[in-house]
């Protein structure tokens, strides 16, 4: 969890559908205040480049991996936001972006500019580590493909990763995400921007994400990044006083975003789209082409937020686990108010630490803690979101986040799959294939914002064939799929369910169910084989001299040298 790098700044979480939505309320700033947002957009420090060197209990912000600072750091933490392809060789780039129309016809965008020149963060690659260029997201038109602001659209498609300076990848291994959103150039005034000195400084020019080394504590330094746009802004700009705003996509909602990578994942795709298709292509000069097409979704957002005192024990014993282990919840975090001191990570690991501290929490919308937050939050906002967020996004999972998976997800190749839906939690990884089942976990609240109309759910299941066939030690026969969504309760919700298997992968959809928290619960089955019949047998008898051999078969012959009796 990056708390400390979000010290004493004002962040906010956007809502397709409702821009105007941030997760804040009166007690905002109380000191004990706590709070949960399911935002389910990319914190800080995702939208831009960052390199880090890990010394830990340092951490560097590096120009380059020979940066004086970082030379010693045997580790590098990168976050590599991938530049606009320029030539046909070129690897770790956005190579395509297109839009489909309701039948199937595409029509190509075209790369206009990158949200920030000459990024404060960006830095070159290091093949040898395996780390690519640090850009920025790019700006592409789409004129068939217009929203309510016109029709830019942003790319943000990055690969974050830690590894040593060899190129062999730490525990918590690397992942790659891909999201394209409408956005429009927005107007929001002046204002002031700093990095490690203070906010009383203005700096013109300078009005964009960026992170400094500062010392974070007597005994650390670590990364200050600093959200210095506006709260309606989701993509800034080196324009001082400009930004990018989200908008909800408009009636062409289903797109295809292409990136050359130069070596295939190994990896499982989850992310939020719907009826999604992807294709890997080697390229001629090494590495892949990976393609994804699919139409956006909705998504409900939710927050959460009440005094210390106030919660109910569960959530309480919630906190904890987020704050001793934050790889179970989120990556972003900010610890707020006038009394948060050094200590603040040490005090929010213990109940009785947690009554002396305000925290906001962005909280990651899959994995097994986060669903547990969202069940538990639910009946504390009424059973309803606070606003829906239509977006068009995925990503890989890490070998962190893979390490418990079934060894069929893991010990081929290249990507195994992709698994979307809609709810505003899920489970992390592939699904949990338990007693011939695949099991697969979500969470939202019942209804959508007005609190009267109920959310209904979608789940994409797309996996390679071969993986499937794994699972279940079926032959290369054909497949068949059957879908239920069994409500929290075990009983089965009504759902609209799709499967089929074409071209080596196995396609499988549930839509319009209902939450709370329902399991979805996909069994694969496969015709026995007919049996061959078998041939009805004949006996001969053979001579060769006084010799006599008996010949039983099909349709017997004598062997050479002898003759039939």
């Amino acid at each position: 969890m990056f708390a400390s790098a979000l010290i004493g700044i004002t962040t906010t979480a956007y809502a397709g559908n409702d821009t105007s939505w941030i997760p804040t309320d009166v007690n905002y700033s109380e000191p004990t205040v706590h709070s949960f947002a399911f935002s389910d957009k990319m914190p800080l420090p995702n939208q831009f480049s960052l390199l880090l060197g890990d010394s830990y209990p340092d951490f560097y912000v590096c120009k380059s991996t020979s940066d004086p600072d970082c030379a010693q750091s045997k580790i590098l933490k990168y976050n590599s936001i991938l530049k606009v392809c320029s030539t046909a060789s070129e690897t770790d780039c956005v190579s395509d972006v297109k839009a489909l129309d309701a039948s199937g016809n595409a029509s190509a965008a075209t790369f206009s500019q990158y949200t920030v020149k000459d990024h404060l963060n960006a830095y070159p690659a290091d093949v040898k580590a395996g780390i690519p260029a640090g850009s920025m997201p790019s700006i592409w038109s789409i004129p068939s493909a217009p929203h309510k602001s016109g029709s830019d659209y942003a790319v943000v498609a990055g690969i974050n990763g830690n590894t040593d300076r060899d190129g062999h990848e730490t525990s918590s291994g690397s992942y790659i995400q891909i999201a394209l959103i409408p956005v429009y150039l927005k107007d929001f005034g002046t204002g002031k921007a700093s990095i490690a000195e203070g906010w009383s400084q203005a700096k013109p020019g300078i009005f964009y994400d960026y992170c400094a080394t500062f010392q974070q504590t007597a005994t650390n330094k670590n990364a200050d990044c600093n959200h210095v746009n506006g709260e309606a802004c989701i993509l800034p700009t080196n324009d001082q006083g400009k930004c990018y705003a989200e908008e909800p996509f408009g009636d062409v909602q289903r797109f295809n975003v292409q990136v050359r990578l130069s070596k295939e994942p190994s990896a499982w795709i989850h992310g939020r789209m719907i009826d999604p298709s992807i294709s890997i292509t080697p390229l001629a000069t090494g590495g892949v082409n990976l393609s994804v097409t699919a139409g956006s979704t909705s998504v409900p957002m939710v927050y959460q937020s009440a005094k210390w005192a106030d919660l109910p024990d569960n959530l309480k014993n919630l906190w904890v686990d987020c704050t001793s282990d934050g790889r179970l919840c989120s990556e972003s975090g900010l610890f707020r108010g006038p009394n948060v001191a050094s200590n603040f990570m040490q005090l929010a690991s213990t109940l009785e630490g947690n009554a002396q501290v305000n925290i906001l929490d962005y909280v990651y919308p899959f994995g097994k803690v986060p669903l547990k937050i969202m069940s538990a939050i639910a009946p504390l906002v009424g059973d309803k979101s606070n606003a829906v967020s239509s977006t068009w996004m995925m990503r890989t999972l890490s070998g962190l986040e893979m390490k418990d998976a079934n060894p069929c997800f893991t010990n081929t190749k290249g990507i195994k799959g992709i698994v979307t839906t809609n709810s505003t939690a899920y489970s992390a990884g592939p699904p949990e294939f338990k007693d011939g089942f695949l099991n697969y976990q979500v969470a939202s609240p019942h209804y959508n914002p007005d609190g009267k109309t109920p959310f209904k759910g979608n789940y994409n299941l797309v996996m390679r064939s071969d993986v499937a066939r794994c699972l279940y030690g079926f032959s290369s026969a054909p497949i068949s799929a059957v879908i239920s969504v069994l409500s929290s309760e075990g009983s089965s919700d009504v759902a609209t369910t799709v499967t089929g298997e074409k071209n080596g992968w196995l396609s499988l959809s549930a839509n319009n169910f209902q939450f709370s928290s329902p399991t979805i619960q996909v069994k694969l089955t496969q015709e026995a084989p007919a049996a061959t019949p078998t041939a009805k047998q004949s006996t001969i008898t053979c001579l060769k001299g006084k010799t006599i051999k008996k010949v039983t078969a099909a349709n017997p012959t004598c062997p050479k040298g002898y003759k039939k009796k």
